[in-house]
């Protein structure tokens, strides 16, 4: 970035600090980390000013605030609940959109459109949104990019950045808060969100999950009228969902539209791995026939494979109130953690469970729920992948509207079937294959590593660079563990060889066949799991 450029940014924000009053933060600083001070630094005046200053200062901070208000476990939680209130609504641009139009397309506006309003019905901090109609008769919306808006980000987050490396040289508590892991974090989904293109293919992965669901529609998206600040889609005119009166006028249940829901959104959590991260009632619409309608795919949570078989373990272990898998599985999940008491984690998360089974949405407070959850977060220094935090707003959000249209919809026995349904799954032949497969290529690769570990280690004693830090008593002894060390090594190439020639064997029809795999294939994983069992007794023998 220019640095003529940041200084100028710079001074704007120096500026705008000044005209909300905090020269008081040079000499409180060390308060802005403390989230039980007894002094009135988080009054009310002081988060308001906060608030409106970030709004001043644009789309950049305004959408950090909302960040931060996500995160209690970082700020405290009057000064979270004033930065909820910060609005994407900003003044309207003057955009000539028929010459915008031309500009990026290169095409004359008029032979394709019937009418473009000029005033968007919709302005928020990074686009606006026009109302169309296409000269074929589909009635669309336009959304268009803000004028220099990436510049203005780009700048932002230069100095986020340098605030940041800042803060945690001066003040050691930020560093085990994980600020800069968060400003990463942010920057990226803030970035995503830059990209009208992306925006589509979010839209085309989205529709493509779908495409045999009769319960969801995904509005259609005009790929000619599309590039990275110009998006052109589908207008939905339908009810949001939580407009009751309108669902019980159109004879649509409430409370299945609830249950609906909820059920789509798991499949998105839990089978696609790709989720719509802000789900508030003015971003999903319900159509005449019932079909669930999402909008605004700019911010979209995305698990990976090995993220998303650790989630469904959380699920499984959720459902079933197994407290000690679902810590377990939340040390897998964890990019860090300094978990100093175990058993203490399980009883706090047997205690949300407890909660969760004995209520239901109109008595619990998911908001107090998550507060607990993150409290037991900081506690234990966890920091969870970002999709987790996207996923606690999303479930938050979700929640909200449960209440409204289905009040003693209760979460825990909505997702125990999921849960039981996941955990069949996993016994599945097919899936135990697949599995011991990927466990199998593991000990591959271990052992290939092995000749070129051992080479080193020989260079290492060539060399007079390797250091023994044991002391030699009995040679008898070390002649017993070496020759314990060949045979467990022995057996570990056989339960390799088994477990490689039965996966190999299972991708084959030859007979006779066993629950849909070869019998020889199911030989080979038995013989495969009895030299396993041999190499932990004589780990245990030895012990």
């Amino acid at each position: 970035m220019d640095n003529l450029k940041k200084i100028k940014r710079f001074s704007k924000i120096v500026g705008v600090l000044t005209k909300y009053g905090f020269e008081e933060i040079i000499s409180r600083g060390n308060n802005l980390i403390s989230s039980d001070d007894d002094s009135d630094f988080y009054n009310s005046s002081f988060n308001e000013r906060l608030r409106l200053a970030l709004e001043e200062l644009g789309p950049t901070y305004i959408k950090f605030g909302q960040l931060l208000s996500n995160r209690k476990d970082l700020i405290p939680e009057d000064l979270a609940d004033e930065l909820k209130k910060l609005q994407d609504d900003v003044l309207v641009e003057e955009i000539d959109i028929k010459q915008k139009l031309a500009d990026e397309f290169g095409i004359e506006p008029d032979e394709h459109f019937i009418y473009i309003d000029e005033k968007p019905f919709a302005s928020a901090s990074i686009s606006q949104v026009y109302k169309a109609k296409l000269i074929t008769g589909e009635e669309v919306i336009l959304k268009i990019k803000r004028t220099n808006i990436q510049t203005i980000v780009e700048s932002d987050l230069a100095l986020i950045r340098d605030i940041v490396h800042f803060l945690e040289k001066k003040y050691d508590k930020l560093q085990k808060l994980f600020i800069s892991e968060i400003e990463k974090s942010f920057e990226n989904s803030i970035i995503r969100e830059l990209s009208l293109t992306n925006e589509l293919l979010n839209i085309e992965r989205f529709r493509k999950n779908f495409e045999n669901s009769k319960d969801v529609y995904v509005p259609k998206t005009y790929s000619d009228y599309c590039n990275n600040n110009v998006l052109c889609m589908e207008f939905i005119n339908g009810y949001k969902v939580n407009d009751v009166e309108s669902l019980n006028k159109i004879n649509i249940d409430p409370k299945y539209i609830v249950q609906k829901g909820f059920e789509i959104y798991l499949k998105q959590i839990l089978t696609d791995g790709f989720f719509h991260a802000d789900p508030h009632p003015g971003n999903i619409f319900i159509l005449n026939d019932g079909q669930i309608v999402f909008i605004d795919f700019g911010s979209m949570g995305i698990i990976t494979l090995n993220e998303k078989e650790d989630l469904e373990n959380v699920v499984i272990d959720f459902g079933l109130k197994n407290s000690k898998r679902i810590v377990r599985s939340l040390k897998k999940m964890a990019i860090k953690n300094y978990i100093k008491n175990e058993k203490q984690l399980q009883r706090d998360i047997a205690e949300i469970l407890d909660y969760l089974e004995q209520n239901t949405v109109d008595t619990i407070d998911v908001q107090i729920l998550i507060k607990k959850f993150n409290d037991i977060l900081q506690r234990n220094h966890v920091l969870l992948p970002e999709y987790v935090y996207l996923l606690l707003r999303g479930i938050a959000l979700i929640e909200g509207i449960g209440k409204e249209l289905h009040a003693d919809l209760n979460i825990q026995q909505s997702i125990r079937p999921y849960a039981v349904r996941l955990a069949k799954e996993k016994f599945y032949p097919k899936n135990i294959r697949k599995k011991m497969l990927n466990n199998l290529k593991d000990v591959q690769d271990l052992m290939n590593d092995l000749p070129e570990d051992g080479l080193k280690l020989l260079e290492k004693i060539n060399n007079d660079k390797l250091t023994l830090n044991f002391k030699v008593n009995e040679i008898e002894n070390i002649k017993k563990v070496t020759k314990d060390s060949v045979n467990k090594l022995v057996l570990a190439i056989l339960t390799l060889t088994f477990g490689l020639g039965a996966s190999m064997l299972a991708n084959t029809r030859v007979r006779p066949i066993f629950l849909d795999m070869p019998l020889l294939s199911w030989i080979g994983y038995l013989m495969s799991v009895f030299t396993a069992i041999c190499i932990v007794v004589l780990i245990f023998r030895k012990k």
